[in-house]
């Protein structure tokens, strides 16, 4: 069965399929003509002429030549295709790692952590056995069966008419299993990726669930889950054997059935004839043979393989996964201007606007957005930067409307929640750096108290797994830097400093704003002192801007919006 999707994940490497089918051949080729030059050894001994060495030592040299030859077609042929899977199976995590990573930053509830993990780890890996070993013998299978059959019916058309009926029939004994195999396979990645989710959670969850003593609960829960992969594996394992068994025993008649025509009608076959069609009847479904193993080999491959498709498609990468990637181009180095004009925007599965009719513009300078919780802060973040597009409206940059792909170019964003990888602090700030500058990783990390006297941190100190050697302040100062580091245009600061003490705050937001001088400075923020020292405010509510200004003029104003939120809360906007 082909799966036409699945091709399409070859990208532009598809020679290399070409290539694997090629060589199928010659190895399929290197079978027929052993088969022909024994129909003409078994000929010579059935005519008496054993001891003719002028007749049988060039075939007997051959036959040689064919079987030292094939060996080396079958290395070659594993050679190219682990060396071709390998590149398409890196290009294709790195796809999907990059839509993961899109998704999850416009779409935090979009997925779970085990199931991504499963089909970026197991997923691909199944693949392997479809694309380099099912499709290129599917091929082989196509051509081989044309070539042998034809070669039978010149023999003798009764035998190769029989023979070649025959073979045609054996792609659809598979059929007649293809919903209750489609069925149980499903179960079983689906039970897989359920057991991979479960267990990574736990992981994940294990001080909560040891806290609260969920624990042993927790255990049983993956002990169910791990009995479930059994019993559908097994159950799938049932299903293929019998299939396996039947597909075995037709492969096995369609010789034997030649065997019987070829014994009906050795009157008027000469004997290099009569072996010749019942040798060539085993090269006639020796590709099928071929096929069934590949296919139970990539099987998996089908029900993961669409999950890769559909999440590459759906971020918009390139349809041909095997490209190169390109440098992005560079950003801007001066902004005179954003502004967003009449924005409107959702979040993913919501119906309700998270910003509606947004108009707002943006200069060089501090500009803090306030508001209470839920009130379209962070999402006017996410939109100038690139990773939520407005359902209407458009952003403009010096005068300019460009797509998301081109603000994430020039926005550099710090959000609240910093996500760090494992390595040292200077892998984290250059992280985002299209060139590696170890110079600008260096004065950014000092700018935010990394790498100096007074600090415990130094750039080669290592950050552990998600930052899990670091204190929610450390971890927002590392970001901080990496932020700055990526010497953009826009600085978006979302909620980015709420884990340090006030004193600390203060520093840090004075050193930005000096680093930030000919640059749009965005920051989401709670804390008035951030806002009071701003060069303009914009207070938000219910996804709309309900005022804004100079913090100094609208604090003078009594009935403003931001001095009612200045007191409900001395220090902090709630």
């Amino acid at each position: 069965m082909l799966h036409v999707r699945l091709l399409r994940l070859w990208g532009r490497r598809r020679w290399a399929l070409g290539a694997l089918i090629i060589v199928g051949l010659l190895i399929a080729g290197s079978w027929i003509w052993q088969a022909l030059l024994l129909s003409e050894i078994f000929a010579e001994l059935a005519v008496g002429r054993a001891w003719d060495a002028v007749q049988l030592v060039p075939l007997i040299m051959v036959l040689a030549a064919v079987l030292l030859l094939r060996p080396l077609l079958v290395v070659g042929r594993q050679l190219l295709s682990q060396w071709a899977m390998t590149l398409i199976k890196s290009e294709l995590r790195s796809a999907a790692l990059v839509a993961y990573i899109r998704r999850s930053a416009t779409d935090p509830a979009g997925g779970n952590s085990g199931r991504d993990h499963a089909q970026l780890v197991d997923g691909v890996e199944n693949l392997d056995g479809y694309l380099s070993g099912y499709l290129p013998q599917l091929g082989v299978t196509v051509a081989v069966v044309s070539v042998v059959g034809t070669t039978m019916i010149v023999f003798d058309p009764v035998t190769g008419a029989v023979a070649l009926c025959l073979a045609l029939l054996l792609p659809f004994l598979p059929r007649l299993w293809d919903k209750v195999l489609a069925a149980r396979g499903q179960d079983h990645w689906g039970a897989y990726a359920q057991l991979q989710a479960e267990f990574v959670d736990s992981m994940q969850g294990m001080t909560t669930l040891v806290s609260f003593g969920a624990d042993q609960r927790r255990e049983r829960q993956l002990a169910d889950a791990s009995e479930n992969l059994l019993r559908r594996t097994l159950r799938q394992l049932r299903i293929s054997l019998i299939e396996s068994g039947l597909n075995g025993f037709a492969l096995a008649a369609v010789p034997a059935v030649v065997l019987v025509v070829v014994a009906s009608r050795r009157a008027d076959l000469d004997a290099f004839t009569a072996f010749a069609l019942v040798l060539l009847s085993i090269e006639l479904v020796r590709p099928f043979k071929d096929l069934a193993a590949q296919w139970h080999a990539g099987y998996l491959g089908t029900f993961s393989g669409p999950g890769i498709v559909e999440l590459i498609e759906q971020d918009s990468v390139d349809r041909k996964v095997a490209a190169d990637s390109e440098e992005p181009d560079a950003a801007p180095h001066q902004v005179g201007e954003v502004a967003l004009e009449q924005v409107t925007a959702y979040h993913p599965r919501t119906e309700h606007a998270a910003l509606a009719d947004i108009t707002l513009q943006l200069r060089p300078g501090l500009t803090a957005v306030v508001g209470e919780s839920g009130s379209g802060k962070s999402t006017l973040a996410a939109v100038l930067t690139g990773l939520i597009n407005p359902a209407q409206g458009q952003v403009r940059v010096n005068d300019e409307a460009i797509d998301a792909a081109e603000r994430l170019k020039a926005v550099a964003l710090v959000a609240q929640d910093p996500v760090l990888a494992a390595g040292t602090i200077a892998d984290n700030i250059g992280a985002g750096q299209r060139t590696k500058n170890p110079d600008l990783i260096h004065a950014s990390a000092q700018l935010m108290g990394i790498g100096t006297e007074e600090s415990t941190l130094e750039l080669q100190s290592p950050v552990g797994e998600g930052g899990a050697l670091l204190s929610g302040g450390q971890r927002q100062r590392v970001a901080l830097a990496r932020g700055l580091a990526q010497d953009r245009p826009i600085v978006v600061i979302d909620e980015a400093t709420s884990a340090l003490d006030t004193a600390s705050e203060a520093l840090i937001m004075q050193r930005i704003r000096q680093a930030c001088q000919d640059k749009i400075l965005l920051a989401i923020t709670h804390r008035l002192a951030v806002a009071n020292n701003a060069d303009w405010v914009v207070v938000m509510a219910d996804g709309n801007i309900v005022e804004q200004g100079q913090p100094e003029q609208l604090l003078a104003d009594p009935n403003s919006a931001f001095a009612a939120l200045a007191a409900q809360n001395q220090g902090a906007l709630s």
